[in-house]
């Protein structure tokens, strides 16, 4: 059974995809990665995930390409976004009408998305659009018991600029007032800290932190993969606002204001997590897992 995965460059769609393909083999699908078109696509193969970015072909090769699938599940962007990342082309798909229609008209296509659509109205053009959250790598982070990585609490990723540079504040706002109360704190911003750290990191630290862009916390469709991660090693996070979070989670701790988020932080660090660490492992592992979504592709 063979699968492809085409990959972004970079950013967490390397991690994304990463977790995509632990699952698919542990399916027992034959995974590859490729950039675009694979040059020798057989005659029939069982499986392709891909995004737009086919979408720049010769619309004739792009249908043979597609009908030569068992099913692709098209990762979509929206047709229109609302201001102001609306003016940004990361925002926008760059897919031409006539390349919209074939998708739509292939029955071998399914649409996905990871935000709930059903929240916003930016995908009209396309046919039905499926909703399938980002979930944990549990193959892939294998962490181990080492007291070397404790901290009170922990946070790993990126300015992440989107093209309005949103995050950057978010960040040090929040974790500026996280740092002042004079706790322990493994913050990791920008230092593309291996993935068997990050794993020992977050699983040995008490809470982690997790911090979103600011059209996440207005639009509220979709979240992070640190959502994930953070609650299927550490157990506990502590989260600013997003409303797929609270949806998907609704006993995280959360907050968008940086004094109430670092309050939220001193609470917990005085209370026993334990018990509430166990459950929040086994729900990740049960439900949220790339497994998990594998699943729900498998049954569209």
């Amino acid at each position: 059974m063979k699968i492809y995965i085409t990959t972004p460059v970079g950013g967490a769609g390397l991690f994304i995809y990463e977790g995509y393909k632990n699952a698919w083999e542990r399916k027992g699908f034959d995974v590859e990665f490729v950039s675009g078109i694979p040059a020798n696509t057989p005659k029939e193969y069982d499986a392709m995930i891909t995004e737009g970015s086919v979408c720049h072909l010769d619309l004739a090769q792009v249908r043979s390409f597609l009908e030569k699938s068992r099913r692709t599940y098209l990762l979509v962007s929206a047709n229109k976004y609302p201001e102001p990342w609306g003016n940004h082309p990361n925002w926008i798909s760059s897919a031409p009408d006539e390349f919209i229609s074939l998708a739509n008209e292939l029955d071998n296509v399914y649409l996905w998305v990871f935000g709930n659509i059903e929240k916003v109205d930016h995908f009209y053009k396309w046919k039905t659009v499926h909703y399938i959250p980002l979930a944990f790598d549990n193959i892939g982070y294998k962490p181990i018991k080492d007291n070397r990585y404790e901290h009170d609490v922990c946070f790993v990723g990126g300015w992440a600029n989107n093209g309005y540079n949103e995050k950057q504040s978010i960040l040090l706002q929040n974790l500026g007032e996280v740092c002042a109360l004079g706790v322990k704190t493994g913050i990791f911003i920008n230092q593309q800290i291996s993935i068997a750290d990050e794993a020992n990191l977050l699983f040995n630290s008490k809470i982690a932190l997790n911090l979103h862009d600011q059209y996440q916390r207005v639009l509220g469709a979709d979240s992070n993969e640190r959502t994930f991660k953070g609650l299927g090693l550490t157990g506990f996070m502590v989260c600013d606002s997003v409303s797929e979070v609270e949806s998907l989670f609704p006993d995280m701790p959360t907050s968008n204001s940086p004094k109430k988020f670092a309050k939220l932080v001193s609470r917990y660090l005085d209370e026993d997590l334990d018990e509430i660490k166990n459950k929040n492992r086994e729900d990740i592992l049960k439900n949220h897992t790339y497994t998990n979504r594998v699943d729900t592709f498998l049954n569209l």
